[in-house]
């Protein structure tokens, strides 16, 4: 991009050109005139500092260090004591959930039937009827229709246009 002379009383003219060897370039232009060229200079300028494919790499670890793992469980267990284990770990659960099932019963109970809670008071927007609004889109509209009317008011039109 072409450069132009930094202004002589820049104080920071010397370290400037020391650190990039060249003098003022005009950003404002380029957005301006070649939004697009300016864009692609930018993801270009970013493209080294990332890495397409770790993504792949950390999931295939992943999956890697999963089954290694599970490999390292299953040798390191005795099938007969994980057996007993579940077999014991079932009955325990059978017998929670009767007790479970045996205090929600009495809470039910204890609740009777004439149980009410009050009702919930939601309080309604406060609006300033007297402040003009005018709003965006109308909800009643097609989504085209919406549409143009945005890009209407974003163009300062009254968004009728269609």
């Amino acid at each position: 991009m072409p450069s132009t002379p930094l202004k002589e009383t820049e104080k920071r003219a010397d370290r400037w050109r020391a650190a990039f060897g060249v003098e003022q370039t005009e950003i404002d232009a380029l957005a301006t005139l070649q939004p697009a060229t300016l864009r692609e200079i930018v993801e270009r300028a970013f493209e080294p500092y990332f890495d397409d494919t770790l993504a792949a790499r950390v999931e295939q670890a992943e999956v890697e260090w999963t089954e290694a793992a599970q490999q390292a469980v299953d040798a390191q267990v005795d099938p007969e004591t994980l057996a007993t284990l579940r077999e014991e770990a079932a009955e325990r659960l059978t017998q929670l959930q009767s007790a479970i099932d045996d205090i929600n019963e009495r809470c039910r109970l204890a609740a009777g039937d004439h149980f009410s809670l009050p009702v919930i008071d939601v309080p309604e927007p406060e609006i300033d009827e007297a402040v003009e609004r005018q709003a965006l889109v109308n909800f009643d509209d097609t989504w085209v229709k919406a549409t143009r009317a945005l890009i209407a008011r974003k163009r300062y039109g009254n968004g009728d246009d269609r």
